[in-house]
């Protein structure tokens, strides 16, 4: 008694997963959109100054050998100060940390449709 097993579309399954491989292009593309999320979170919340400087919030994408990295960063040099606090001044503390978590959700999300709209 011999039993067989026939697959159908195999081939159909192969080819898709070979094209799922994500160039560099798409993730670029994805960290991008999900950074930008996170960036106008934090140009939302930030304390604002009389300079306004604090509120520009620098955003950039990288590749290492590792991963594809985004940053988000405020061009204002005394940033830190307003996210850990001084002495004399405690009002924002943690504000950075806080906006970052709230809009973390949005941002994987927009990454995740990024790529699922560029494989097709």
């Amino acid at each position: 008694m011999s039993s067989t097993i026939e697959l159908e579309g195999y081939e159909e399954f192969e080819e898709y997963v070979k094209n799922m491989a994500l160039d560099a292009t798409i993730k670029r593309q994805a960290v991008r959109s999900g950074i930008k999320v996170i960036g106008e979170g934090l140009e939302n919340d930030t304390p604002r100054g009389p300079t306004g400087e604090l509120a520009e919030i620098k955003i950039s994408v990288k590749e290492n050998d590792l991963a594809t990295e985004g940053t988000a960063k405020s061009k204002a040099f005394y940033d830190i100060f307003q996210e850990y606090g001084t002495s004399e001044q405690k009002a924002h503390v943690g504000y950075f940390e806080r906006s970052v978590g709230e809009n973390t959700e949005e941002a994987i999300s927009k990454v995740a449709q990024t790529i699922f709209k560029k494989m097709g």
